[in-house]
């Protein structure tokens, strides 16, 4: 028996639950506590489970009361392939497994020859071909379960406007549709790029106004709040809606995931948009990646497909699982060109390809791509500048948010932003824009890092500090594209963001970004963060760094542990 105040904490579990685990078995030895210690640091890491098959502590843990399955309280699980979990993420899974599984199997589609006749009113016949935009809308009308994965640029909310006007067009009673994201400058983000797409479409309004207008953020669809036992909405209290559309895929964590297929009505569809390449979420999990690992048509699916949309479908990648029909890869960009040094640099980093994407870095051939060893003071600074004197202009908001937007650097690690956020505001003090030793100046850009639901302001948004009669103010976009202005006193947790962390930048695009390397080569640099980065530009991106670091984050495939995906790959029945 260990006796935890002869170890030093910092190399095991924290002294609660190392205390709890001691209650709970007496018996563990030092290498199981340290086993579980891992698991933790695993969990912290955003790994679901912990591949113990191998190890020696795997079958000292097999006999410990610690152990539990299906129906029993304990605090661990040790699934069938060796696979550690604590018991929360274990049913999480399971219970996500199973909802997505039912979804996908659930297949209630219209006759191909009904659904082709509206397709044809939506999708222009001068697309590329094969146009997957209008098969992704053509399967949504066949499943109640759409994973639609896809680059920027490819569409996906050109598709998912186009889609839910389909399914408007199909049915006899009007729909309930409801819109969110993640977090919200992803909602405000889909909101508006949803407001602009409709204003494109060939329908009557009718049809148009059962179309939503805004977002939510998910915690809020599904009423999450802190310290509340459940969400209020849940499996015995469904979402009242018919059709829910939710972006940015690829930041949602396996638990928040979970809540929200529970929520979910019996009849209700479910699209999800994402990029299966971009970061997964801060928390445990990787439900995009795991979802997008079958791309595969069944041959019932293909022939109603071929009479629905008139074209030959893609080649299917995997076996069929239970999520054979249900995923669509959007692979046509708008946004970035065929001759697009970023589109170009983004298609060599998802396929690992070091060394051909510093080249293409280094050659000067692409005037919207650019490498360099290091950030010069003047890069930081001028392009802040428009945003500043817009500030100082009192520009409308509008202006000033688009200005904010011209420019961003980007870091792998926190620590690296804040000490970058330091410096731009010394450079500001320099030029006169910021008085020394304050820490509020007009100009000065937030970002919210905690949910306050009091005062509606959510992890992720950013505000602008502007001047006003009676003070400094910090204005907030709204979802309906307003805006809300706040004294600084009354913000939740925030921080500046001159600089942010390439994680903090999902959901967001910049005209000109620019991609700080850390000095050593980390866990953190790994070919997604890569992508993610360079994937947030419209306009420019350059790459700052050593390009031995570069080419070892572009070799490092992000890697999280999880059993979603073999239990998505059972066939279904």
């Amino acid at each position: 028996m260990t006796n935890m105040q002869d170890v030093p904490q910092q190399n095991w579990l924290p002294q609660q639950l190392a205390t709890l685990f001691l209650r709970l078995d007496p018996g563990l030895d030092d290498s199981v506590l340290a086993l579980l210690a891992e698991l933790v640091q695993a969990n912290q890491a955003g790994h679901v489970c912990l591949p113990i098959a191998h190890r020696p502590e795997y079958r000292r843990l097999q006999a410990s009361p610690l152990l539990g399955g299906a129906g029993q309280y304990a605090p661990l699980v040790l699934d069938d392939a060796g696979r550690l979990y604590f018991a929360r993420h274990w049913f999480d899974e399971q219970q996500l497994a199973r909802e997505m599984r039912r979804l996908a199997a659930d297949s209630q589609g219209w006759p191909a020859a009904r659904v082709a006749e509206v397709l044809a009113l939506l999708f222009p016949a001068s697309a590329p071909q094969p146009d997957r935009q209008k098969l992704a809308a053509a399967l949504a009308a066949r499943q109640r379960l759409l994973v639609v994965s896809g680059g920027p640029g490819t569409g996906k909310t050109t598709t998912v406007v186009r889609l839910m006007a389909m399914l408007a067009m199909l049915v006899e009673r009007p729909l309930v549709m409801a819109m969110a994201a993640p977090t919200g400058k992803a909602a405000a983000r889909l909101s508006e790029s949803v407001r602009m797409a409709q204003a494109q479409l060939p329908v009557g309004d009718a049809i148009r106004q059962q179309l939503p207008q805004q977002a939510a953020t998910l915690h809020r669809l599904l009423g999450l709040r802190p310290g509340a036992a459940r969400p209020r909405y849940h499996q015995g209290q469904p979402l009242p809606l018919d059709v829910l559309v939710v972006d940015e895929a690829s930041m949602i964590d396996q638990a928040l995931m979970a809540r929200l297929l529970e929520a979910l009505p019996a009849h209700a569809r479910l699209i999800l948009l994402g990029d299966r390449d971009q970061l997964a979420s801060v928390d445990a999990g990787a439900v995009l990646g795991d979802l997008c690992s079958q791309l595969v048509y069944r041959p019932a699916t293909r022939n109603w497909l071929q009479q629905a949309c008139g074209q030959e479908l893609p080649a299917d990648e995997g076996e069929a699982g239970s999520m054979a029909d249900s995923v669509v890869l959007l692979t046509h960009s708008h946004r970035f060109r065929a001759d697009s040094g970023i589109g170009e640099l983004a298609r060599l980093v998802n396929r690992g390809e070091a060394a051909a994407a510093l080249g293409l870095l280094q050659a000067g051939e692409h005037a919207d791509i650019a490498y360099q060893s290091r950030v010069e003071d003047e890069q930081l600074l001028r392009p802040r500048l428009p945003y500043l004197q817009a500030i100082m202009a009192d520009a409308p908001l509008g202006e000033v948010q688009q200005a904010f937007s011209r420019f961003m650097l980007l870091m792998a690690e926190r620590q690296q932003v804040i000490q970058a956020n330091q410096h731009i505001e010394h450079l500001l003090e320099q030029a006169a824009y910021k008085q020394a030793g304050r820490d509020w100046y007009a100009g000065r850009p937030v970002m919210i890092t905690a949910n306050d639901y009091g005062i509606g302001l959510f992890n992720g948004d950013i505000g602008f500090t502007i001047p006003r009669q009676q003070g400094l103010r910090v204005a907030f976009p709204t979802a309906d594209g307003g805006w809300r202005e706040l004294a600084p006193g009354r913000l939740p947790p925030h921080e500046t963001v001159f600089a942010m962390t390439v994680h903090k930048s999902q959901g967001s695009e910049f005209s000109e970004v620019c991609l700080q390397l850390s000095e050593q080569p980390g866990a953190m640099l790994n070919r997604a963060l890569v992508y993610t980065a360079i994937t947030r530009a419209r306009d420019s991106f350059v790459l700052a760094g050593k390009p031995e670091v570069w080419c070892e984050a572009i070799r490092q495939l992000p890697l999280r542990y999880s059993g979603l995906a073999d239990l998505l790959r059972k066939p279904l029945a």
